[in-house]
């Protein structure tokens, strides 16, 4: 992208409710500012933002997939290069791995024109498996981008520092994915179906119309939320026991009078 002034207000709001949802504006500023900062084209889905929930509050991360990630190293003219190697719980490096048991650990060796040593950076296969997807697939592929992704910041961190790739974060998504829900949202129900049935209870003149109320209230009580149903319920009570005949108190037989 070039500057973020190019982004028109549709533009805008495409990103907002499609590759950056549920952002605040300072974060779209922020997300813009990277899109700017690496070059990197949102609508072609290069670089998008995340909202994730922690113990802070939802938070915005930025993250692109590793090809992104390349292209921006590619583009400074001094990527010099890259070597990935896996390792078993043996500790013996190998740059290809061929066993079916995923790796224990992955870690990539960068190479920057004109730097007196090389980046070097390593993941260990229990901190990024997400235990789904591509993990079970190609488990050592999988950790040997998130091993690159490091080292590619570590090599050029003015230009990749703050990016994460998808293959960094998934594992923290599908453990948020599989937190505890909140609460459902108990429905709201029905406002006239509500209202139309207080009305008729303040209008009932007598106790058979009550129970003709009450007949329909419970045909349509799932039209109407606990709360209405339970408001409806306490007005026929208290409507009920308005219309209730008062009893006359029986004489009670004179035991002096004379039989």
């Amino acid at each position: 992208m070039g500057a973020i002034t190019t982004w028109t207000p549709e533009q805008t709001q495409l990103i907002s409710s499609t590759i950056a949802p549920g952002c605040t504006q300072d974060e779209l500023k922020l997300f813009a500012y990277a899109c700017q900062r690496t070059g990197l084209d949102p609508f072609s889905k290069q670089i998008y933002a995340i909202k994730r929930g922690g113990a802070g509050g939802s938070k915005m991360t930025i993250q692109v997939g590793i090809d992104g990630l390349r292209a921006v190293a590619e583009r400074t003219g001094q990527l010099d290069g890259s070597e990935t190697f896996f390792c078993g719980p043996d500790g013996e490096w190998k740059d290809v791995w061929l066993a079916k048991e995923p790796p224990a650990a992955a870690k990539t060796i960068v190479y920057r024109k004109g730097a007196s040593h090389p980046f070097v950076a390593t993941a260990r296969f229990d901190d990024f498996n997400a235990k789904q997807n591509l993990w079970l697939k190609m488990p050592a592929v999988m950790i040997g981008k998130c091993s690159e992704c490091a080292c590619l910041r570590k090599a050029f961190p003015a230009d990749l520092s703050g990016l994460y790739s998808v293959d960094e974060m998934e594992q923290a998504e599908a453990v948020t994915a599989t937190a505890t829900p909140a609460p459902a949202l108990a429905p709201a129900g029905d406002v006239k179906i509500f209202d139309a049935g207080r009305a008729a209870i303040a209008k009932a003149t007598t106790i058979e119309q009550l129970e003709g109320i009450a007949a329909r209230m419970e045909l349509r009580k799932n039209e109407l939320s606990q709360q209405q149903f339970d408001t409806l319920l306490e007005l026929s009570l208290s409507r009920e026991s308005e219309l209730a005949p008062v009893a006359t108190p029986t004489e009670e037989a004179d035991p002096f009078a004379d039989d």
